[in-house]
């Protein structure tokens, strides 16, 4: 199955690209503010580059998820929220919460298949996407055998890479849809430029 994702975000932009993955950009407000504004990087400073309009919102139907979504590792701790993938992309309206794909995989039933998560990083900025990415590094943060809570559920971390987002959308090992499998995506940051790849972490969820 494929699906595209966030559009690029550049300037201090960001994100991920789920098949064709439409990571979309983000850029710093930061005239008119003050140091201290700047610093702290708050949602109100961060603004989509190509923020998905009104009618593409609507057509999400974004909802808010009840419980958390957490990586102790990397410090990961936000909300969530479900919405769908519209006219091929899943371009999120929000920089701050996870994304379940309801359209992808099998997230109401996710003993039977895989839950795709999106999540935005940002160039220039500390959201909690960022926290998947070291820049430098140019590779994940998360690493194997880590846990994962999403919901009610804990996952064990199977696998992290990056994928250059020109393949992600004919990738079978991330579009795979596998009993209990948690596929989370983000885009893999650079010091300047346009993002190129993007970040998958596998999990798969822990026995109860």
């Amino acid at each position: 199955m494929t699906a595209r994702i966030f559009r690029d975000w550049w300037s201090v932009p960001a994100a991920v690209v789920i098949i064709a993955l439409i990571c979309s950009g983000a850029w710093m407000l930061t005239h008119g503010l003050t140091d201290e504004q700047s610093t702290a990087g708050s949602q109100a400073d961060v603004q989509l580059e190509e923020p998905p309009s009104e009618t593409d919102v609507e057509a999400m139907q974004i909802e808010a998820l009840d419980g958390e979504f957490q990586i102790p590792s990397v410090g990961l701790d936000t909300g969530l929220e479900t919405m769908s993938e519209v006219n091929g992309a899943i371009n999120p309206p929000g920089l701050r919460n996870g994304y379940v794909v309801r359209n992808h995989g099998t997230p109401d039933h996710p003993e039977r298949g895989t839950t795709y998560v999106a999540i935005h990083s940002v160039q220039g900025a500390e959201l909690p996407g960022n926290t998947l990415i070291d820049v430098d590094a140019g590779e994940p943060t998360v690493e194997k055998g880590e846990s994962i809570t999403l919901q009610d559920r804990d996952y064990t971390v199977t696998d992290a890479y990056t994928v250059p987002k020109a393949d992600i959308s004919g990738d079978d090992r991330v579009w795979a849809d596998e009993p209990g499998r948690l596929v989370i995506l983000t885009c893999l940051q650079r010091s300047s430029g346009r993002s190129a790849d993007n970040v998958v972490i596998e999990a798969i969820a822990d026995r109860r």
